[in-house]
């Protein structure tokens, strides 16, 4: 009986004092550090240093870990396999895994065994950084399962948040290429129910993917139907380099409040068959998509698509501003709206400003492509160049499967010269939902005298000043392009 009572009256002191709460604390800072080696590890030993390293991935996998822990793998190491994690972190302690040592980042390689290489499913402020990541069955052409290198996963949970993908190199997937298939992707997030489940903070930085089929970075849109409105929130793409992608390029899919930037996006859809764009969100409310450089997207077989930049069905409030476009095949930039029922809305309130465009649309023959209804789309200060030598008579904007509603061009530039040749060649009827102020047309343009309060007013070049696309290149095309000869 003494004894049970010194024992109350000890805790009593200790949590009057405040000493037990802050042991809690303590406790919960408590940091792990472990090392994963293949080729001198063991995974018998404690892996909390890097000379009593684990040496598999299953070993890590079988490992559930706490908020703050550290998972280093060996540079030049090399795991066949798939990492699959468990744990989440907290705020202020996310689980890391990263890459320690000298030499080429660590090799995860699925190698087609594995759906994904690695796979983060329902977890919570995790990081991934700095691995060398690849799918390639190399038994067949192209994987029907809907391989990716990297899958963010929230499926029956309701919310997931904090996943930051931070240096990885995701190369080498031979996913099929059709759309609606089980498609292969580089970066991939997959929301699945029956609970609705979404992702929150999804930070995807300093990346490079290479030779993906079938698109480098997107996601699906399983609640992103407007009447099982469930979408994902706060994406930050930015400081990416896709090279050698199948079909899409970047696809923001099922997310409000998004920011694509200072990404450099080369030779897009370069195996699809269908269509396919470098940027574009669908099903998701205020995209900004800025800052970026998208080049040599194909258009070889007149399909619909291959632009640099797409606002597609049920987004609202879209912005695309100060990006670098050249020499992407099927045009510039396509706004369009789905089927508009109870699941998708009409695209509305698209904003499109001073981005520099060189060369674009030549195989397609069309710059802009406007489908189906759309409205509210902004168009100011952006410069249109084609200097090409191939004998190009191109669309400039092109309306097709029905008039979009409330569309203005401000303030732009276009200027066509060499043996290219812009024209204006739709119906009147088409023309007419579009409001021309102020823009300036150079060169070889034809059928200007179809559209609607054309000024003729010089362009100003206020639009120039802040911003950091590469006025340095348009100075020189316009000297080129000014020259006489």
């Amino acid at each position: 009986m003494k004894k049970k009572y010194l024992i109350c009256l000890m805790i009593c002191l200790l949590t009057g004092y405040g000493m037990l709460p802050q042991l809690k604390a303590q406790e919960l800072k408590t940091i792990h550090k472990y090392y994963v080696d293949s080729n001198n590890g063991h995974d018998d030993q404690s892996g909390q240093s890097a000379k009593k390293a684990w040496k598999s991935l299953a070993k890590v996998n079988a490992q559930v870990f706490n908020p703050g822990d550290r998972i280093f793998f060996k540079r030049g190491g090399q795991w066949e396999g798939q990492l699959l994690p468990q744990g989440s972190g907290t705020t202020a302690q996310p689980i890391i895994f990263t890459a320690y040592g000298k030499g080429a980042l660590p090799v995860i390689a699925a190698k087609g065994k594995f759906k994904d290489a690695v796979l983060l499913k329902n977890l919570s402020n995790i990081a991934l950084e700095y691995f060398d990541i690849s799918n390639l069955d190399t038994l067949v052409k192209q994987q029907k399962t809907g391989p990716a290198g990297v899958r963010v996963l929230a499926e029956n949970i309701g919310k997931i948040t904090n996943i930051r993908l931070s240096g990885l190199y995701i190369h080498d997937i031979n996913g099929d290429n059709k759309k609606g298939s089980n498609e292969g992707n580089g970066i991939f997030w997959d929301c699945q129910g029956p609970t609705p489940s979404n992702i929150e903070n999804l930070l995807i930085e300093n990346c490079k993917l290479l030779r993906v089929d079938r698109n480098g970075i997107r996601g699906n849109g399983t609640f992103g139907f407007r009447t099982n409105w469930f979408p994902n929130k706060n994406l930050i793409i930015r400081g990416c380099i896709l090279e050698d992608i199948g079909g899409d390029g970047i696809v923001v899919k099922a997310f409000d409040g998004s920011v694509v930037e200072h990404n450099k996006l080369f030779y897009i859809r370069t195996r699809a068959k269908d269509n396919a764009v470098g940027i574009w969100p669908h099903s998701s409310d205020n995209t900004l998509i800025q800052y970026n450089e998208v080049a040599y997207t194909k258009n070889q077989d007149w399909s619909n698509d291959g632009q640099s930049f797409d606002i597609d069905g049920n987004c609202t409030n879209t912005i695309i501003q100060n990006n670098y476009s050249h020499d992407n095949e099927g045009g510039f930039m396509l706004v369009i709206s789905d089927a508009i029922n109870s699941k998708s809305k009409m695209t509305t309130g698209s904003i499109i400003r001073n981005n520099l465009s060189v060369n674009d649309g030549n195989k397609r023959k069309r710059l802009f492509n406007f489908a189906l209804v759309t409205d509210s789309t902004y168009i100011s200060g952006n410069r249109f160049y084609n200097q090409s030598a191939d004998s190009v008579k191109m669309e400039l904007i092109d309306i097709e499967h029905g008039v979009p509603k409330n569309v203005v061009f401000e303030n732009n530039s276009f200027h066509y010269s060499g043996a290219s040749v812009g024209v204006f060649n739709k119906s009147d009827k088409q023309y007419a939902a579009l409001k021309w102020i102020g823009n300036t047309f150079k060169g070889n343009i034809l059928g200007k005298e179809k559209l609607l309060n054309v000024t003729g007013e010089k362009l100003k070049d206020q639009s120039e000043k802040g911003n950091k696309y590469p006025w340095n290149f348009l100075k020189e095309t316009e000297k080129r392009m000014n020259r006489k000869p």
